[in-house]
């Protein structure tokens, strides 16, 4: 599935330079963008298109950060804070030690962490992150 706008960081990524290249395109006019509500520059597609055309660059590159975007998983408190469930989920991500460690599969580390009542009190056979990323080999 193709994204329907990039930030800086994703397009950083894709021509391997920084950030603040990827900015400066936008501040003299090579690449248009607009800005989120909290300040943030997005890019549609296809603008990066039009921008990776006007500089006769690859366009697979494109194609190909898009498909290696749709196979990341996100951790569980992306995928609690980010808008794929309701906002009425029991989930307080802010002061769960999985988070504080960053660790990458909360539903391995969570029998651990129950014991002392320290993350979530969803039980990993009723959460939909669980059901929707946990794969058993």
């Amino acid at each position: 599935m193709a994204k329907y706008y990039f930030t800086t960081n994703d397009i950083a990524q894709m021509c391997n330079v920084t950030r603040q290249t990827v900015i400066n395109w936008i501040k003299t006019g090579k690449l248009r963008a607009s800005l989120t509500p909290g300040g943030h520059r997005r890019v549609m597609r296809e603008e990066l298109i039009s921008f990776f055309k006007n500089n006769e660059m690859n366009l697979s590159i494109i194609q190909d950060y898009e498909e290696r975007y749709r196979k990341k998983i996100p951790t569980c408190w992306e995928y609690f804070s980010m808008g794929f469930v309701g906002r009425s989920s029991s989930h307080e991500c802010d002061r769960c030690p999985i988070k504080k460690a960053q660790a990458l599969r909360c539903f391995v580390l969570v029998e651990y962490l129950r014991k002392g009542g320290e993350c979530c009190h969803t039980d990993c056979r009723n959460c939909s992150y669980f059901k929707r990323y946990h794969h058993p080999k």
